[in-house]
């Protein structure tokens, strides 16, 4: 037996968001090509997604790159020599990959995919309502075993990120929790209640426009034990109360158990209506191409417009310069009016001058200035974001920004721009271990990736105050990162970091066996062989390989060989680390050998030898054995090989001593089926 040790590094630490995905970094090598003039082609970038991290054993992970730069086309060689552009179905591990374009520029990445980690919840605690209707109940959960914050915590009812909910009630209620590389679990569990609850559904009738005393509500109540009591905050003791006027009113109702069950009805005036209005005065020339547009709110939907100028409707168009009237009713009988003038207008012209977009990407510090042909003082200026009369601003966020100038004529003319802003200032730690498998040492690595804003960066790591972007860690610890770019923008980031105590090698063994239990000692061909394994704690998934071509990940397997020969079985166990260990046995298989031997003769005397006739039967399928007198009567028939024979008795008589003949038919390994006859002598 022998025992060879595979070392692998695999990753047992990413620190990412929902979207998890792993550092990237980049490496001129100083055998890159070089120009011909001596410079060196520039680095290209590479973008990693896929699905980084594991859930379970049975999941497998992807590794996406997108390449921007460099001249394509490129090629990729992989540390596990494959040389596609993308990695699908992935055990957990460190995956590095050499990226070339087709200058010879080396781009050179390392991935990692996130073993798989338990998450398990603590026993549930809760406390069930005090009654069908009561909002007391309250649970509580925590992490029993995970990986360490963050974790998300989403209830059914709607709560988020809290371990405990309160005012609970009664019902079936799921929470689930989900860690920092989105694998999750869940529970549920009910909210019990003694009795039935209260039940409560109401008919309300608001205040109307014309009588400010015209509001009522009325309760059905039905569940938990009439009669009912019912006590109201202005005073009232019934279940319906009237000549309400606006305002919120709050009722407790108790059942005959003393169940309380408490709500509050709001009644609301009719609200006035209000009218906001877009104008576009006629255009200068006299043309009838004025417009006035309502936007009407309050008061009660739908709405009613009707116009001086016989129209009806929020919108009207095609206007000449003069005064119109709105007269607004609303479902309530409610209404309102107002007149609007349109006035001819002249000529107007409108441009932007001294346009500044943002410094940072949320600094909102972009500014503009407004110019127009006309004396601003005779004008009015309308932004897009609800700014009037202002035509220099300083304070503006990015996006599109429309401007609208009008004079006291009626003229108006629009223009637009754009405050743009440089790309978001994002940094993020990310984090790995590197581990010798060989030696048993750990090394851990801590990088900031940095996004947007202005290069070059400025940063400075705490609590080590280093201003690379790559650091070492050797334990434990929260850190913190401070980024800042060429336009004093910054940005802030934190991470935990993890750095495990030791490395320890695992126990790994196995041995096999029939599953049949048999006294030939050879393994032979389609015979079902079963592993056995030891396999330590500290080894988090194995894998068979049977050396036939078949792999199995059971702990315990079952395998058939269905050719002869000599057979190199592995077992190979992975640690929580990423190290690995191969255990090897060395299985001979061998074809099963054709052996049929038949006595001529046998003594049943009860001595223990040669007692009974039975042919020894070595490698056949099937048989069939039959025993005849010397009148060609049957005295013994068998087709199972565990039978012992013929005992020499025939109906529970003994059979005289002399000769008898036997007839045996059996089918060979190779399918052939043989009938042989021939004689045998009972001896007393």
């Amino acid at each position: 037996m022998s025992r060879i040790w595979i070392i692998s590094i695999l990753s047992v630490l990413m620190l990412a968001s929902t979207s998890v995905y792993q550092r990237g970094f980049a490496q001129s090598l100083a055998g890159a090509r070089l120009a011909a003039d001596g410079s060196s082609d520039g680095p290209f970038t590479v973008s990693v997604t896929g699905k980084l991290a594991l859930c379970s054993h049975s999941e497998r992970g992807s590794i996406i790159l997108d390449i921007e730069g460099g001249v394509a086309p490129y090629t990729f060689k992989w540390n596990t020599n494959e040389t596609t552009q993308n990695r699908s179905n992935l055990y957990a591990g460190t995956y590095t990959v050499e990226i070339t374009d087709s200058q010879g520029t080396l781009h050179i990445e390392r991935i990692v995919v996130q073993p798989p980690y338990p998450l398990i919840l603590e026993d549930l605690e809760k406390q069930n309502a005090s009654c069908g209707s009561g909002n007391d109940g309250y649970a509580k959960i925590g992490v029993k075993i995970g990986r360490g914050e963050p974790y998300k915590v989403i209830w059914s009812h709607g709560l988020e990120d809290q371990w405990e909910a309160y005012d609970l009630a009664p019902g079936v209620y799921t929470v689930t929790v989900v860690d920092k590389y989105n694998c999750d679990v869940s529970l549920s569990f009910e909210i019990e209640a003694p009795n039935e609850g209260i039940e409560v559904t109401e008919s309300i009738t608001e205040v109307t426009c014309t009588s400010g005393n015209s509001g009522e509500v009325q309760l059905n109540v039905t569940g938990g034990q009439p009669p009912y009591q019912y006590s109201w905050n202005h005073g009232p003791s019934t279940s319906k109360i009237t000549g309400l006027s606006a305002g919120t009113y709050v009722v407790t109702i108790m059942d005959q158990t003393g169940c309380a069950y408490q709500a509050s009805y709001s009644l609301q005036s009719p609200s006035e209506i209000q009218v906001e209005s877009e104008i576009v005065e006629p255009s200068c020339g006299g043309k009838s191409d004025g417009l006035i547009e309502l936007k009407l709110t309050g008061g009660t939907q739908p709405y009613t417009v009707n116009w001086s100028n016989g129209n009806t409707g929020a919108k009207i168009s095609n206007l000449n310069p003069g005064t119109y009237t709105a007269s607004i009713s609303d479902a309530k009988g409610c209404s309102y009016e107002q007149s609007f003038n349109l006035a001819a207008a002249t000529e107007l012209t409108v441009n932007v001058t001294d346009k500044v977009d943002l410094t940072c990407f949320n600094s909102n510090d972009g500014t503009a200035i407004i110019n127009t042909n006309q004396p601003k003082d005779q004008l009015n200026i309308l932004w897009s974001d609800g700014i009037k009369n202002v035509w220099s601003r300083n304070d503006l966020e990015a996006g599109n920004y429309t401007v609208q100038v009008s004079n006291n004529e009626g003229c108006s003319v629009e223009t637009q721009f754009t405050i743009d802003a440089p790309d978001e200032l994002s940094a993020r730690i990310e984090s790995t271990l590197e581990v010798d498998c060989a030696v048993g040492s750990v090394e851990g690595v801590a990088w900031v990736s940095i996004s947007g804003g202005v290069e070059p960066y400025t940063i400075n790591w705490n609590p080590s105050n280093a201003s690379n972007r790559e650091i070492n860690f050797s334990q434990s610890s929260n850190l913190k990162v401070r980024v800042t770019d060429a336009m004093g923008c910054i940005v802030e980031a934190e991470a935990r970091v993890d750095y495990p105590t030791n490395t320890k090698e695992g126990r790994l063994n196995f041995n096999y066996r029939k599953l049949e239990i048999s006294s030939e000692p050879e393994v032979l061909t389609n015979e079902e062989i079963i592993f056995e394994s030891e396999i330590s704690d500290e080894f988090i998934a194995w894998e068979w390989s049977f050396g036939d071509g078949s792999k199995s990940v059971d702990k315990d397997p079952i395998h058939v060989f269905n050719k002869a020969g000599v057979y190199e079985v592995s077992l190979t166990g992975y640690d929580i680390y990423g190290c690995s260990s191969i255990e090897t046995n060395v299985i001979q298989v061998n074809s099963p050998l054709e052996v049929v031997v038949i006595p001529n003769a046998f003594t049943p005397n009860g001595d223990g030898l040669n007692d009974t006739f039975m042919p020894k039967l070595r490698g056949i399928q099937e048989f069939y054995l039959e025993v005849f007198n010397t009148w060609g009567e049957s005295m013994f028939i068998t087709s199972s090989p565990e039978d012992k024979g013929w005992d020499g008795t025939y109906k529970g008589q003994l059979s005289p001593p002399g000769n008898y003949l036997y007839k045996i038919t059996y089918r060979t390994p190779a399918g052939e089926s043989v009938h042989r006859t021939g004689g045998v002598t009972l001896i007393r």
